[in-house]
Formats: structure tokens, sequence, C-alpha cells
């Protein structure tokens, strides 16, 4: 677990300046670009329209979805936390530096502004989607490696013997949370052995990654890529979660069983289904544009 990649001193300046790149934002800046980069390159390759101009709108789309989803993850995050020391000091809202954001959180925020914006332009949401929906699961998978790295997100204590288990360092968010819940002695050298949630759900992202292109490939509705999203990777999520072992996911959500991200996945699983039906009933489409909202 590397939380700081690199520490950089420029004190040799005579400036004072020493700052630290974390790996956590730095997988997440990785996975946006580089799915930005695939979702652009898709998007030259479906281009049909008259104008040329499809691709250029979906660079403008992933900038403005990058605003969108880290806002709608840091809203989540404080909704889930908000008895945990943001009721008493809302302030703390606004100190997105200390860390705090949910990724369904930031799923959301980006469909949510994806719709308004595709209708906005005139084009098709569920045409856009399936370019753009592949991105997420490759950039998922970048960033859950970026939360190993910080030791966050993590999974249920593991026997001894178990072969896949790993402990966090001192200074880590699990070391710090199993010392508050006096899992551990604050001078532990390390926590005690859980699941390395983090790494499977990055493998599992890049494997949902490599399916939604075969089901691009196959594809005989608009929608489909993103049904596919909304059918796979709610079963992968609901799964990791039986195995996560931090508190800050939200645990029996509404007087239910499940957790916060167990519950947005049944109901993304339920509109992937939705999807389906509509595109299945409607038809083929013919038309990869539509005409500009009214």
């Amino acid at each position: 677990m590397h939380p700081v990649l690199i520490h950089v001193n420029l004190n040799w300046l005579h400036a004072g300046w020493e700052f630290n790149i974390h790996t956590y934002g730095l997988m997440i800046a990785l996975g946006f670009l580089v799915g930005m980069q695939l979702a652009a390159r898709e998007a030259r390759r479906v281009d049909i329209s008259s104008k040329g101009n499809y691709d250029q709108f979906v660079l403008d789309l992933t900038f403005w979805i990058l605003i969108a989803s880290l806002a709608g993850s840091r809203i989540l995050f404080i909704m889930v936390e908000w008895n945990n020391g943001y009721a008493q000091d809302p302030l703390k809202i606004f100190r997105i530096w200390e860390g705090g954001l949910v990724f369904y959180g930031g799923l959301l925020g980006a469909i949510i502004f994806s719709v308004y914006y595709a209708r906005k332009k005139g084009w098709s949401f569920l045409f856009v989607a399936d370019t753009l929906i592949p991105s997420v699961s490759l950039g998922q998978f970048f960033g859950r490696i970026g939360c190993f790295a910080a030791g966050c997100c993590w999974g249920d204590p593991v026997d001894p013997d178990f072969p896949l288990g790993v402990r966090f360092p001192a200074g880590s968010l699990i070391h710090s949370s199993e010392v508050n819940h006096h899992v551990i002695d604050h001078d532990a050298p390390f926590t005690i052995l859980v699941h390395p949630v983090q790494l499977y759900e990055s493998l599992g992202n890049l494997t949902l990654f490599l399916l939604l292109l075969l089901i691009r490939t196959q594809k005989r509705f608009h929608g489909m890529v993103l049904a596919g999203y909304l059918f796979l990777y709610p079963f992968l999520r609901y799964g990791m979660e039986t195995l996560r072992g931090d508190v800050a996911r939200g645990e029996d959500v509404l007087g239910t069983p499940f957790s916060t991200s167990q519950l947005i996945s049944i109901v993304l699983f339920s509109i992937g289904v939705a999807i389906v039906i509509y595109g299945r009933t409607k038809g083929k489409n013919t038309s990869q544009r539509i005409a500009p909202a009214a």
C-alpha cells in the first residue's frame, strides 16, 4: 500500500514548497483520462452526422461528467455519513481534501447530467450511453486500485491462513478505523488480515469492461450496452458489499438489511430490465441521431 506515490520537495528553490502526489488521486485521474480517450475514439468510429461533430460532443460531455460525478459522489457520501460529523460541523462538507466519495453517487450524477445534456444537444441518451459506459468500467478498474493504495473501502476480516488476506500499515484509513473501534492498539504496525475487496472489484471491472466491448459488437438496439452494464455491475457490486468491512458504505438503510450500494444496485438492475424491454419493443434503431429536443 502506497497512499503517497511521490513526495515532491522543492525546498532547494528556497520557496518552502512541499507536496504529495497521492496514488488514489492519480489513479482516478488516469482512469478518467484513459476512459475519455476511449470514448472519443468510439465516437469517431460511429460518427455518422453530416457535421461530423459527435466526437466533439462526447469530449465536451466527458468534461461536464467529471464535474457532475465528483459532485454526486460527494453528495451521496455526505448523506450516508451525515450523522458522523457533518451534522455537527456542516463546514466539513466543503473539506473535500479530507476525502469522502461514493462511486454510485458519481454514477447517478453523471447519468442525470448526461440525460439533460444529450437532450439539450439533440442526441439520443441511450445511444450516447452505449458509447460511454465501457469507459466507466475501465475507470473503475483504475479507481479501485487507488482505493487499495489508500487503504479505503476495505474488506471483512479473514482467517490467518486465508491465502489472499492482506494487512494495511499504520497511517491507512483502515488502520485508523480499527484503532478507533478498538480492534487493534494505536501503536500496532499493521491491521488485522482482511479481504482485498478493492482488488476483487478492480479485476471484476476489468472483466466487465471486456464484456461490454463484446456486447457492443453484438448491439441490436440503442441502450443495449448500457443495459449490459446495469445487469452485470450491480451483481458485482452487490457481491462485493457482502465482503466489505468499512462502515462508510452505510448499513441497514431505511430499515432494510441492505447497504446503500446494495439498494442502488437493485434499482439500477431494474432500470436495466426496463431498457431491454423498451429496446426490444421499439426494435432496432435505424437513426443514430434524433431531432433536437423541443
